[in-house]
């Protein structure tokens, strides 16, 4: 009994001991993930573009240099630095007008995951938005947060890729080629469908777009098709009809030698069937979530975003 007495000592020592280690890894994580979410939030520039695509990376993510160089042009962009180096998050919340604004590339660094560092900046832009409709396209894992935050699912947005195939007898419209000129009535065309103005957005589309084709006159379909590393992204497409929209994309994507990309709303099943069979593959999809109230325009319309972080 004597020496049985000790060893159970010794086990309650080290039982506490383990306890006292736990908390103290428990109050490190704590504080950790406390630091994290009071690092300031700061508006990024063109400065900031290496950091920004080593975080996509981070996040298993494609660098779409060109998408983040069209974004830090026409969107505010939020980070939050990372006192080891680089970016630990970052949100863009793109506007138009005052109604209307469309949140992407909301990234946390692996590193920084599951601290909460994805609420607050969702919640900084959201602060911003000041009142304006919001929307996003959400993967699975920011779906939640998303839900929790107030934003309601209204559809999905699926992303199809490959190498295009050309369709033989495609309707017949009057398309040509978009000039600067042309812009102000393509801007017109589009506040129709979209139901806020995007001349900003469109504008420097063409500056990085190798094709943009407009018909009809007055304008009242266009489309436009933009590198984006070794993939051709498709995208704005506005038409009246789905014949429409895929004379537009078929111009636009005629002497491509790479990969094309399109993101298909869920409404439009036929355009995505028509993808599919011109050699496009039905890849990962997302949600299409709203925040404070419906979104404006003729969306049924609207046949492709310019991409799912801009809108």
């Amino acid at each position: 009994m004597d020496r049985a007495a000790p060893a159970c000592g010794a086990r309650k020592r080290l039982t506490n001991i383990r306890d006292t280690r736990r908390g103290a890894l428990a109050v490190t994580v704590q504080s950790r993930s406390t630091a994290i979410t009071r690092l300031p939030v700061r508006r990024l520039g063109a400065a900031d573009l290496p950091a920004c695509i080593e975080l996509t990376v981070d996040r298993g993510w494609s660098a779409e240099e060109t998408k983040w160089r069209l974004m830090l042009a026409v969107s505010e962009i939020y980070g939050v630095d990372d006192p080891a180096g680089g970016l630990a998050g970052v949100v863009g919340l793109t506007r138009y007008g005052a109604e209307l604004a469309v949140v992407g590339m909301m990234l946390v660094a692996s590193r920084h995951g599951r601290q909460g560092l994805g609420r607050r900046l969702m919640n900084y832009v959201l602060e911003r938005a000041n009142g304006a409709v919001v929307y996003l396209t959400a993967t699975d894992l920011g779906r939640g947060l998303y839900a929790q935050l107030g934003f309601r699912a209204i559809d999905t947005s699926t992303r199809h890729i490959g190498m295009f195939t050309p369709q033989a007898g495609v309707a017949d419209y009057p398309i040509r080629e978009v000039t600067t000129a042309d812009l102000t009535g393509i801007a017109a065309a589009d506040l129709a469908a979209f139901g806020a103005d995007r001349s900003l957005v469109l504008a420097q589309v063409r500056t990085v777009a190798d094709r943009f084709v407009e018909c009809g006159e007055p304008v009242s379909g266009y489309a436009a098709a933009w590198p984006n590393g070794d993939t051709t992204v498709i995208g704005p497409v506005v038409a009246d009809d789905l014949s429409m929209a895929t004379a537009l994309i078929s111009r636009v994507a005629d002497g491509c030698s790479g990969p094309l990309r399109i993101d298909v709303l869920g409404r439009h099943r036929s355009l995505a069937a028509w993808a599919r069979r011109r050699g496009l593959q039905a890849g990962a999809s997302t949600t299409l979530m709203v925040h404070g109230g419906a979104l404006p325009g003729q969306r049924a319309r609207l046949f492709a975003p310019v991409n799912i972080a801009i809108g």
